[in-house]
């Protein structure tokens, strides 16, 4: 497993975030989603695959982080290779790509998120199985190596039921064992992550976390 470096929310996923699984982090924008996944790439020892659709990976975030935490920022910004897909097309090329490139010196995969292309696409209804397929992809290539894969999941606002809902729900949640959501609080700064489904771990937990300079950290509710 690897840390995502707060003892707390280790504690939530079963020890942290699992080898040979899905684990898909959703959530409304900026609740820290990219941020909790460059974090744990960051902890992690080996070799980071990030897939950023979204333009949402910055190297100046990643060097903050690192230094507050007293970690080489030059080392931390070689260990993660970036691939940065322009449509829903080339993300499918380079996901299927992954499988050639991912290898014993990598210690996670990242795709940041699954569904922004997806949801530019007008005649995305048609694209359910495409993004199975990707999912699948992404499966193969954790058993394989032996480690975490995050998905990374936006949200629409569901008219039917009034509330926000994960993207892709039905495809996502059919493939991802583990499902993280993470919320704002009014706070700022501050953020709650709460357990959705788990393999072994009750449903429903959550955490207060903060963002900080040094990335997440634990936020302890007085």
């Amino acid at each position: 497993m690897l840390t995502t470096g707060v003892e707390s929310l280790d504690g939530l996923l079963g020890g942290g975030v699992a080898e040979g699984v899905l684990t898909q982090v959703y959530g409304s924008f900026a609740t820290g989603k990219t941020t909790l996944a460059v974090q744990i790439g960051l902890l992690s020892s080996r070799k980071v695959a990030y897939v950023d659709t979204e333009g949402g990976f910055s190297p100046e975030r990643l060097s903050q982080m690192a230094e507050a935490r007293g970690l080489d920022p030059e080392e931390a910004l070689q260990r993660f290779i970036l691939f940065t897909p322009g449509d829903f097309k080339e993300q499918r090329r380079v996901i299927g790509g992954l499988k050639k490139v991912v290898d014993g010196s990598f210690s996670l995969v990242v795709v940041d998120s699954l569904t922004a292309h997806y949801r530019a696409e007008e005649q995305r209804r048609n694209l359910s199985n495409e993004l199975a397929k990707q999912l699948q992809v992404l499966l193969f290539i954790a058993r394989k190596n032996r480690i975490p894969v995050i998905v990374i999941n936006q949200v629409h606002f569901d008219s039917r039921t009034g509330r926000m809902r994960a993207v892709a729900e039905h495809t996502l949640n059919y493939r991802t064992k583990d499902i993280l959501r993470l919320d704002k609080l009014n706070t700022p700064g501050l953020r709650v992550a709460i357990l959705e489904r788990h393999r072994f771990r009750p449903e429903g937990g959550m955490v207060h976390l903060r963002i900080t300079d040094r990335g997440i950290e634990e936020y302890l509710v007085r």
